[in-house]
């Protein structure tokens, strides 16, 4: 009886490892089951047709793109790029980096690049042309360099509740407190200024304030809310930097497309990729399918967020596609590519 037990017993054992792998298999056999792509398109930066290049524009080592605009007289591409930041990093150091502006011409040249170390880390950022200055916002200050020579030819400070200059520390007071610090100093300033305007940031930026006293000198200040935003704008009227008509959204297909003169660029499909484990779950994942149409040639590829990579790529933050029209600057995880 007591054999019969042990065999009862090593049977059931057997079962319950067969049934656990059984599970694990179901699991984890998501992931690999789904490692095969389910639609052909070359992936990005490879492309399907050979008669196009796709050559990717030299940054520092160590350096991801971030943002780029290009010139409207295309003429020009400037670059926004950073150091990447290491996770591993302190809490204090993990949002410091390096950032660099860099300059280039329509054929690809590297034409001017500077320097702009031990910044905070800002997302987004933006660019934009203001008269002949590139304008770069970033959190603590916005500044304009000249785009013949790119030097810094101006610096305004922006003010937000939580940063704005006063003898109190602002990182000792509750939220609440701080708004009750900042309301009255921005309306303050803004009663002694001689030009007041709403300012609408590129890419879905938000709205914040540009204030110009009357020594000329400029201030930007943070908008708390949309009733901020809708009460300035009726008060003082809203300005914007300057875009090319961007991505249409046809909320039909969920399908994108931008247009540049004859350039097109466009998602003509998304494609399930399946479910990858993305700890602690299991995330849907896809492939969005594109066809660039440059000159008389048409190139074809793909992108998925499988491993966390980015759905979509990047355009100009001015949406134009090309600086001479007869080629395409795509940037895509950190790199900036020219298409010929």
């Amino acid at each position: 009886m007591k054999s019969h037990s042990i065999l009862n017993k090593n049977i059931a054992l057997k079962h319950f490892t067969l049934i656990s792998m059984s599970l694990l298999s179901f699991l984890f056999g998501c992931g690999k089951r789904d490692d095969k792509p389910k639609q052909n398109l070359p992936w990005f930066p490879n492309i399907d047709n050979v008669a196009i290049k796709v050559v990717e524009m030299p940054v520092d080592s160590g350096y991801a793109v971030q943002t780029f605009l290009i010139s409207k007289e295309r003429q020009e591409v400037f670059v926004l790029a950073h150091n990447k930041i290491n996770p591993n990093n302190t809490v204090e150091e993990r949002w410091r980096t390096d950032y660099q502006l860099l300059c280039f011409g329509a054929n690809g040249q590297l034409r001017k690049r500077v320097d702009l170390p031990k910044f905070e880390f800002n997302d987004p950022a933006h660019l934009w042309i203001e008269h002949k200055n590139l304008v770069l916002f970033l959190n603590d200050k916005v500044r304009l360099f000249d785009t013949e020579r790119l030097e810094l030819s101006e610096e305004i400070p922006y003010y937000a509740e939580n940063s704005f200059p006063i003898k109190t520390n602002l990182a000792a007071l509750l939220p609440e407190e701080q708004l009750d610090l900042y309301l009255p100093a921005r309306e303050k300033h803004l009663n002694r200024c001689t030009s007041v305007r709403v300012l609408n940031l590129p890419k879905a930026g938000g709205c914040v304030l540009l204030a110009q006293a009357a020594d000329e000198t400029r201030t930007i200040w943070s908008l708390i809310d949309s009733m901020d935003v809708d009460k300035y704008t009726r008060q003082y009227g809203m300005i914007e930097a300057p875009l090319n008509p961007g991505w249409k959204y046809n909320p039909e297909t969920g399908l994108f497309k931008a247009s540049d003169a004859a350039l097109v660029l466009e998602t003509t499909g998304e494609v399930s990729m399946g479910t990858q484990l993305d700890y602690p779950n299991y995330k849907s994942r896809s492939a969005m399918q594109y066809v660039l149409n440059l000159d008389t040639k048409t190139a074809r590829f793909a992108t998925t967020n499988r491993s966390r990579k980015p759905l979509y790529v990047q355009i100009s933050q001015n949406d134009y596609l090309s600086a001479s029209g007869s080629e395409a600057w795509i940037a895509y995880q950190g790199t900036l590519y020219r298409v010929e």
